[in-house]
């Protein structure tokens, strides 16, 4: 067995084999002139550069299974890791670098995404999960999970989730008002802080969803149901339409589920536009269901609107703004 980049990658995704990590342990314990954490040092770089800059677990695998896999994935990473060129690993006494408490050191760096309005973003993680992020929808994550857990936090907007199954690393996502807590599941999230909305809804498995303002308070969500907050309790509630809650994902406003003026605030992020409402009452809506194209246009999803309210509108495109009477 020899010391290569290859083994040290793989020793840092958790991959070795008992004989495997014991070598590479023993290799780095065996560090008499430093140039074993130096070469430990340049190989932690292109796995960061692996994380970072998107070259993800499954692209991982396939690439694996080719026969020019080799030369080309390390040309590959070698550019993502002098892109990154971020990560500091110190030596530890004679040059001892511990895995564990590498990896638990990495996973306090977290990464920040930020979706701008009219635009949505797929992204996978370092574990292979999967996240869809609505309109305005900011979200922190590390560059590379830590042993024992796997915590992202939603800033705020709306995500949906398809995590992973690990059970020796459950899946956190936590929000100003709630952890939400899987092993391995489908599931959506919005979080509102400045008005106060926050809605988990189930698609499949099994989460458990633990208010911050009140320990007490704890509820598990089975599929095809969602907990929202209401007056600083979680409350949980069937969904007659999933669908409807991920139909954003395909590029769908669903028009019902939201009051007036949050379906505004809504439109306001996915199409990119100023809405002002000048009137005291706030429209009803009489659509038991419905959805429109984001593709269509704001002025095609308010004309559609307004066929089951009573309101007016103008948009001036000029200064991108909508007025509601």
């Amino acid at each position: 067995m020899k010391i290569n980049t290859m083994l040290l990658l793989k020793y840092l995704r958790c991959a070795t084999s008992p004989d495997e990590e014991r070598f590479v342990r023993e290799w780095l314990a065996n560090d008499v002139d430093g140039s074993h954490a130096r070469k430990y040092k340049e190989a932690h770089l292109i796995f960061e550069g692996i994380t970072l800059y998107g070259l993800i677990p499954s692209e991982r695998r396939e690439a694996a299974g080719r026969s020019d896999f080799r030369p080309s994935f390390m040309r590959r990473v070698a550019g993502y890791a002098a892109a990154a060129a971020v990560a500091v690993f110190a030596a530890v006494g004679t040059g001892v670098i511990v895995k564990n408490n590498t990896l638990d050191a990495i996973a306090q760096k977290t990464e920040s995404v930020y979706v701008p309005a009219g635009k949505t973003m797929e992204l996978t993680l370092e574990d292979g999960s999967k996240l869809w992020l609505n309109s305005g929808t900011e979200i922190e994550y590390p560059a590379v999970f830590a042993r024992k857990s796997r915590n992202v936090k939603l800033v705020k907007g709306e995500a949906l989730f398809d995590v992973v199954h690990d059970e020796d690393r459950p899946f956190t996502v936590s929000t100003f008002a709630s952890d939400v807590r899987v092993l391995g599941t489908k599931f959506d999230v919005q979080a509102e802080e400045e008005r106060g909305f926050f809605q988990t809804s189930l698609l499949k498995g099994m989460v458990r969803v633990s208010s911050k303002f009140n320990a007490d308070d704890n509820v598990i969500l089975h599929p095809d149901q969602s907990v929202t907050m209401n007056n600083g309790r979680l409350q949980v509630s069937s969904m007659t339409d999933a669908s409807s809650v991920i139909c954003w994902k395909d590029g769908l406003v669903n028009l019902t589920g939201l009051p007036f003026d949050q379906l505004m605030k809504k439109f306001e992020n996915v199409y990119n536009v100023q809405i002002h409402i000048e009137r005291q009452d706030m429209p009803e809506i009489r659509y038991s269901r419905g959805k429109v194209r984001v593709s269509d246009g704001i002025d095609h999803a308010l004309e559609m609107l307004s066929k089951a309210s009573d309101f007016e509108w103008i948009h001036d495109k000029n200064s991108n703004i909508v007025v509601i009477r």
